[in-house]
């Protein structure tokens, strides 16, 4: 059809506003003529990157990049996707019969656009439902069993509790009575008609999950009539079709990610499907969409406010088009599976106790998607993920992955553990050869047996290992052969060498640490003395040096383990040092130098360091993009990329913003950094992708990408309060109470904290208070006092600034203002606690005008919220008494605002950053080396991938021990082989194909030439390789105008 997007568009009002339908309501229609339903098989897309046009599955991807900032931007579908696409439908559809295989894995490389392929294949088939499982019973021989039944009044019992879980309405006693044989009339003379007079008598008398619960026990009841479909019932198909017919069908697609993807689904939907075209009426985008922990996505909120929820009824998901949770969810689920089957509480009914099943459990999906799902692969069957992603039940499965096999492609065992990950992805996938287990049954699942599913694992794992893995490994033929033909069958891979992304730039950073001479020094002479005096090991800062300081505050118990702990480290250390004294010299030289660059203390020094290389490289960076004439923010809002725009380096002028991720497999190196950068930067420049909460996780992402937070101002202390999606009724912000010389008793916000008063100031003859000891704060300077609110103790002496008005704070009420809101009752609350209770106001500053601009000292006497101090009037039934007094506006009367942010540096933990899309990213900085080539481009791909407008600089910040010249010298002496800034890897480069690293840029550049990945190299794989029988699979590509007739539909002609 030449017009048949422009006819598609107009019943579906994309490119006008109407009363048109809804893509729900275009499924519904029936097609009177043959010709006309071949015709609409396939439709033209005429929006692909290339400039071309593919026949496509009707209705296309209605919806996918239709949003208004993506029209503005021309934005389509690439070649590849459309590709991929076509692959995936073929997969979906080349059988349609109950229980086949119908999905796979979708494997382009990292980077490619997973995410927005997925979507197109889910809007693709938005509206249709699964196929129903067969009838599992023979009609007739229940007719014969209920023309009996019906007559019998021994059967009473098992038409009643059918009905059982009726039994809360009011009209059950009548219908109990109604329905209860025998039938002395023409009443009923079907099973079918019993079941509809059910139906139509209580459909609007109980609700719905009880009629659901109804049909379920009919299903059972018909089960029952049979007798002789008992052996089909105990074979693997049987079961699985019995409990299948159980679940409530859908059409929605659940898709499964990683915690730290959430936010990143949440924000490609909203920003890339037009969710009005999916909505049940017109102009409507609410009920398509269901975000775990943050509810329909119309309603939500971004940056991303997660919170913890509880899952909808199954009533509720069945009518979204899409449901997205995270690993955290299903593994809550898992448990919570755990415990009912132990209270005997069946997967699809629940309990009789009122007991709820998972909704997850309940519902026939009409598609499952795990993102990132080599988990599956990388993790036993067992695994609580793994294990309750395994019995939900679907009619199509896909696992998404640019990495499906982890590991070192180098490395001896790859193909061992690689043919075992794929095996575990199959029997997701429920391969019909290599994945099909023992479904549980009613039974199983309500008797908590599960050796029925162990036994079917082991079955499908063994036929995998004598046809596949066993023949690969010994490089037979048949199993190449065998392994070639499942993955062709299952997996669409796409590769970054079929696009031209801009290649990313990567820089090999050089931080140097000076070893203290005198550490220098201590080393030298043991090793020339050959002895270890007692003071050595604190001298040279090993065996942990915070444990040769106690704790003053601990109580003598804890002191005594702390020295035990001490004792035995050093014990451990003597061996270790004794052991290498004896193999001489070089290794006593070597030994005692490691274990001081192992300390904390060392460690200390190199976090610093590093973050003082980063924190001038980004400044540099940003100085630079200012003389290119400052950022265009608007870059980085469309899902356009450098490779579709015809990208030069000669001509690309890079007016991104600067955008940074510091990256590290240490969770405590990457925290030390951080410390150091919110010394050098606001804290609104900094966002934290740390092991946490969900919620935390993806408002901190949001923030990072989108340059903005939300939230509220308080008004009484002007304190900013971050929305996090839970409401927010009292200010969090933490307000210190102190006293100055004079007695006067005020609240002071923390920023105002000049220094904290030490020994040496405590004879001044303002100081007030109790003085700080150093060691209090750490290595922290006393100036730092404000920020380290652990440290803090009543009756600290503190210089503050006492200036109102204050440059930063916004002036404070008057008293007239704070006797409108109650003082006097707060005053009288006071007095009545003596000052020990929880009641203070946020008054004026008592200085004169002359000192307004002096420092003031004061004690400190006690902090907590500003809420707290601001309690509102109410009855305390623990006290027996009336509490608070403040009766002004609170953050409940104020409005959510949206602040803008700088938000240019990102922390991110290496086990959080599998599939996030950085794209935007402009610098990647590693905190370590990563010579594992697959892990690298893992990371690399967090920026170099589709959106990218631009390259992106991905520099290692490599980090060197230096030592004084005396200990250097005698460490050539004794000819040690430790590596120093004499061994730097400043000329280290990297294949831009397959990520390797070499020594330097001429073995790199010899590498890449015949380097496997390089498409334009003529090397050969090793044909018994995992990575050869990849390179080997090739997509279909997408199909031309004119190739209608190859595609198969998935709607049926009625």
């Amino acid at each position: 059809m030449s017009n048949s997007n422009d006819l598609l568009d107009l019943f579906l009002r994309i490119n006008e506003d109407g009363d048109f339908l809804t893509l729900h309501d275009l499924y519904q229609l029936r097609s009177i003529s043959k010709r006309t339903f071949s015709a609409l098989k396939t439709v033209e897309y005429t929006r692909c990157r290339d400039g071309c046009d593919y026949a496509v599955p009707f209705p296309a991807y209605p919806g996918i990049l239709c949003t208004e900032s993506d029209r503005k931007l021309g934005a389509g579908l690439f070649t590849h996707q459309l590709a991929s696409l076509a692959a995936m439908h073929k997969a979906e559809n080349n059988s349609v019969t109950f229980g086949s295989l119908r999905g796979g894995i979708l494997g382009d490389a990292p980077g490619l656009g997973k995410t927005i392929t997925m979507l197109s294949l889910i809007v693709n088939t938005a509206g249709l439902r699964p196929v129903e499982p067969k009838e599992f019973y023979d009609k007739q021989t229940i007719d014969e069993h209920w023309k009996l039944m019906r007559v019998n009044p021994v059967f009473r019992t098992e038409i009643l509790k059918s009905i059982k879980p009726l039994r809360e309405s009011s009209s059950y006693d009548e219908l109990a009575r109604f329905v209860s044989p025998p039938y002395t009339d023409d009443r009923f003379p079907t099973l079918p008609s019993f079941e509809r007079h059910v139906n139509r008598n209580m459909a609007n008398k109980v609700p719905r999950a009880q009629l659901e619960l109804f049909r379920r026990n009919v299903i059972n009841f018909k089960a029952g009539l049979d007798k002789r479909n008992r052996r089909f019932f105990c074979n693997d198909k049987g079961k699985r079709i019995v409990f299948e017919r159980n679940l409530v069908p859908c059409s929605t697609t659940l898709i499964i990610v990683p915690d730290a993807l959430l936010e990143h689904w949440a924000e490609q939907i909203r920003r890339h499907v037009k969710l009005d075209v999916f909505g049940d009426f017109p102009g409507s985008d609410a009920g398509v969409v269901y975000i775990d922990g943050v509810g329909d996505l119309s309603s939500a909120r971004f940056p991303l406010n997660h919170r913890t929820m509880d899952l909808p009824s199954l009533f509720e998901l069945v009518n979204y088009l899409m449901v997205v949770v995270p690993f955290s969810r299903i593994k809550q689920q898992y448990y919570l599976r755990k415990r009912r089957r132990k209270e005997d509480v069946d997967d699809v009914t629940g309990g009789d106790n009122g007991t709820e099943s998972s909704p997850l459990l309940q519902m026939r999906w009409f598609r499952i998607v795990v993102d990132e799902g080599h988990e599956l692969g990388e993790n036993e069957a067992g695994n609580d993920i793994t294990a309750f992603i395994n019995v939900l039940a679907a009619e199509r499965r896909w696992v998404m992955s640019g990495t499906p096999t982890t590991g070192d492609e180098d490395s001896k065992g790859f193909n061992d553990v690689g043919l075992t990950q794929l095996q575990r992805l199959l029997l997701f996938l429920r391969h019909e050869e290599y994945g099909t287990t023992k479904v549980e049954t009613l039974e199983t699942q309500s008797s908590g047996s599960s050796s029925g599913r162990k036994q079917g694992k082991a079955n499908a794992k063994s036929e995998w290992d004598t046809m596949v893995k066993i023949p690969f490994l010994n490089q037979q033929d048949a199993g190449r052969e065998e392994l070639f033909r499942v993955l062709r069958e299952v997996m669409v891979m796409h590769k970054k060498e079929d696009i031209g992304l801009p290649k990313p730039v990567f820089k090999q950073g050089e931080v140097t640490v000076h070893i203290p001479q005198e550490v220098g020094s201590h080393i030298v002479n043991a090793v020339k003395t050959g002895r270890i005096f007692t003071d050595t090991y604190e001298k040279l800062t090993i065996g942990h040096r915070e444990s040769y300081h106690e704790d003053p505050n601990s109580s003598e118990s804890d002191r005594q383990i702390q020295r035990l702990i001490r004792q035995r480290r050093i014990h451990l250390l003597k061996e270790k040092i004794s052991h290498a004294q004896k193999l001489g010299a070089k290794p006593f030289f070597d030994t005692l130098l490691n274990e001081h660059i192992a300390t904390t203390d060392f460690q200390s020094k190199v976090d610093t360091c590093q973050g003082e290389h980063i924190e001038n490289a980004i400044k540099r960076e940003r100085k630079e993009l200012e003389g290119r004439g400052g950022a265009i923010a608007d870059l980085n809002s469309g899902p356009l990329t450098a490779a579709s725009d015809h990208f030069s380096a000669e001509t690309f002028i890079d007016r991104r913003p600067v955008k940074a991720v510091v990256y590290s497999s240490s969770s405590s190196n990457l925290l030390d950094v951080l410390e150091y950068f919110y010394d050098k930067f606001d804290n609104a420049n900094i966002a934290e992708m740390m092991q946490g909460n969900i919620d935390v996780m993806a408002y901190e992402l949001g923030r990072f990408r989108l340059g903005k937070k939300e939230g509220k101002f308080c008004p009484i202390c002007n304190g900013w309060n971050e929305y996090s999606g839970k409401e927010l009724s009292g200010c969090k912000n933490t307000l210190l109470e102190v006293s100055d010389a004079a007695g006067n008793v005020f609240l002071i916000e923390s920023e105002r904290i000049l220094r904290a008063i030490g020994k040496e100031d405590r004879d001044r003859a303002d100081c007030v208070g109790n003085p700080v000891e150093m060691n209090r704060l750490g290595e922290a300077p006393l100036n730092k006092y404000g920020i380290s609110k652990k440290a803090w103790k009543v009756g600290d002496a503190l210089c503050i600034d006492a200036r109102d008005p204050h440059p930063l704070f916004r002036a404070r009420l008057s008293e007239e203002q704070w006797a409108a809101y109650g003082s006097a009752r707060c005053k009288e609350l006071v007095a009545i606690d003596e000052g020990e209770g929880v009641d203070n106001y946020f008054g004026p500053l008592p200085c004169e005008e002359e000192t307004n601009y002096g420092q003031l000292m004061v004690s400190l006497r006690k902090w907590q919220p500003c809420g707290k101090f601001h309690g509102k009037p109410r009855w305390n039934h623990l006290r027996k008494k009336q509490v608070g007094w403040y009766t002004g506006p609170t953050l409940v009367h104020e409005e959510i605002e949206t602040v803008k942010e700088d938000v240019f540096i990102l922390a991110l933990d290496a086990s959080l950053a599998h599939g996030l899309d950085l794209s935007f990213v402009t610098h990647l900085y590693l905190l370590e080396p990563i010579d594992d080539a697959a892990l690298l481009e893992q990371v690399t791909s967090r920026a170099h991938r589709l959106g990218a407008t631009g390259p992106v600089t991905i520099e290692t910040v490599n980090v060197w021990h230096e030592l004084d010249p005396s200990t250097k010298k005698f460490r050539k002496q004794i000819a040690s082989n430790l590596n120093d800034e004499d061994q730097k890897r400043t000329s280290t480069a990297i294949c831009e194909h397959c990520y390797r690293s070499f020594d330097n840029i001429t073995l790199a550049e010899e590498h890449e030439i015949r380097c496997d990945r390089n498409p334009d190299s003529s090397a050969e794989v090793p044909l018994f390789h995992l990575s050869s029988v990849y390179r080997d699979l090739r997509p279909p590509p997408p199909m031309g105008i004119g190739a209608c007739g190859d595609v198969e539909s998935d709607t049926k002609c009625p």
